[in-house]
């Protein structure tokens, strides 16, 4: 709370929100953060869903907690929000696409993909995969071979090849920019800094503007610091958009 506090940010797309449906966890953060929030339930493992807005600053004009229809390991939601400063009005889709198989993930953004050369639609979430052009791991060897599947792209052979970012290309080609790849922000790992079988740095958090929206960006970091990456496994993320265009 006291880093989110810090942040002071007007939208907050939160993944892995476990017990957050129950016991007024979500009450308490909108609370302590003077936001107001939706919860989209999670499919597996507890991991729900909640997008925060600040108070004054951004309504939600509507919300759907499952925008896939429960076609997704955990969930899509989208909501529908406004700046009551400058009247803009955009849609964040929060996501965390599935963990155990590219070939889902692959599959899971075919719900967002169309909106790829839109107005004014942002994707915030942990998808799970490198993305296309952040650099290929010199080798496999840190990754205990039972997990390989969640990573790496299968050869004709039945060996393992180079990392599966079918799922990320797939976003890339719709028209979803990548602040660093696409619009030139430092590259910054937002994992492996927590656990000792998947412990190489890479990116797997994001926040992708619409082709129609890009322009928009003013900002985009990772909030890393010793004391962060004691928080969580995955680093935050964040970006500032304009309000005009």
């Amino acid at each position: 709370m006291e880093l989110l506090r810090k942040l002071d940010l007007d939208v907050l797309a939160v993944q892995e929100a476990k017990l957050y449906n129950s016991g007024g966890m979500a009450e308490a953060t909108g609370k302590a953060l003077e936001m107001d929030w939706e919860l989209a339930p999670s499919g597996s493992h507890g991991c729900h869903l909640v997008t925060f807005v600040r108070r004054g600053r951004v309504s939600f004009r509507g919300f759907v907690p499952d925008a896939a229809e429960g076609k997704f390991h955990h969930t899509l939601s989208r909501a529908s929000l406004v700046s009551e400063e400058s009247g803009w009005r955009f849609d964040l889709f929060n996501t965390h696409l599935a963990p155990f198989n590219p070939d889902d993930r692959s599959s899971e953004v075919g719900w967002v993909t169309e909106f790829g050369t839109a107005d004014d639609v942002i994707i915030a979430g942990d998808l799970n995969g490198m993305w296309p052009g952040d650099a290929e791991p010199e080798n496999w060897d840190w990754l205990p071979v039972n997990l390989h599947s969640r990573h790496r792209r299968i050869n004709p052979d039945g060996t393992y090849g180079p990392s599966n970012r079918d799922a990320q290309a797939k976003l890339r080609h719709a028209g979803f920019s990548d602040p660093v790849t696409s619009l030139g922000y430092p590259w910054g790992a937002t994992v492996g800094h927590w656990s000792a079988s998947e412990n190489y740095p890479m990116r797997f958090d994001h926040i992708l503007p619409s082709a129609g929206c890009s322009g928009r960006l003013r900002g985009w970091k990772i909030i890393r610091t010793p004391n962060v990456c004691r928080l969580s496994d995955h680093l935050p993320v964040v970006a500032d958009f304009s309000l005009s265009t």
